[in-house]
């Protein structure tokens, strides 16, 4: 095994994208990203001044850099949910492994369609199913395998996200709308807990499944005193506000 660092390609220069960047930065002895492709020119080429990337490197789509001469060790595919099949398809083909954003796809036959490809070009495809790392998940888990909860007849799951971030992606965000994002929040969010309940079971299918939610809080009629449409345009409490933009 060489001792260099994974040269690493990034397809989208999002929020998340951004984040591996910066692990990479952090761990350079370990990993570099080598390759940018993202549609918006601002994007990544701030991504590639702020990371040293080669100017060859950089490209406006995953097709263009599949077809491309770089030479990566695998890839990272942080964009919209709704792209992921036709953005990481290409790279399947190109005989790269991808790092995958959650979820997965959006419905069974993407799935299918990814699944043949990744068997097809002899490729690993993972899945940032990240809370199975976090300590107290892993603690859950040793204690379910090691017998000391007892038998499971029920998991129940609550998504409780924080006020700050179910406003900047659920309410103003891209989130906000399945046909804007391409999934419900059941698959942008829960699916966390899905992977938690099929892990914790060890792929154990469950005799039931259901959920519940209800919108409770971000309704017209709730809207404070002096608020605006827009946090920096017409909101006379922006400065206040804790949802402010």
């Amino acid at each position: 095994m060489s001792n260099k660092p994974l040269k690493i390609g990034l397809v989208g220069a999002g929020h998340r994208g951004i984040l591996y960047t910066r692990y990479a930065a952090k761990h350079s002895d370990k990993v570099k990203i080598w390759a940018i492709a993202d549609p918006n020119d601002y994007r990544r080429n701030q991504v590639a001044k702020e990371f040293n990337i080669p100017s060859e490197n950089v490209f406006s789509d995953a097709d263009a850099l599949a077809k491309s001469n770089v030479e990566l060790d695998a890839v990272i595919n942080g964009t919209m949910d709704q792209y992921h099949i036709q953005t990481t398809l290409p790279l399947l083909e190109r005989g790269w492994d991808v790092l995958l954003e959650k979820p997965i796809c959006t419905n069974e036959q993407d799935l299918n369609t990814l699944y043949e490809a990744a068997n097809k070009n002899q490729c690993k495809v993972m899945v940032c199913h990240v809370l199975r790392y976090a300590p107290f998940y892993v603690a859950v888990k040793k204690l379910l395998l090691d017998g000391e909860i007892g038998d499971i007849l029920t998991i129940n799951t609550e998504e409780n996200v924080s006020y700050h971030h179910i406003a900047v992606a659920f309410i103003r965000g891209r989130w906000r709308n399945k046909d804007i994002c391409g999934s419900p929040i059941l698959m942008a969010k829960c699916c966390h807990d899905l992977d938690l309940i099929t892990w914790f079971m060890s792929g154990v299918a469950p005799s039931k499944v259901a959920s519940f939610g209800s919108l409770m809080h971000f309704k017209p009629e709730k809207a404070p005193e002096g608020s605006g449409k827009r946090c920096l345009v017409d909101c006379k409490i922006e400065r206040e506000c804790p949802y402010s933009a």
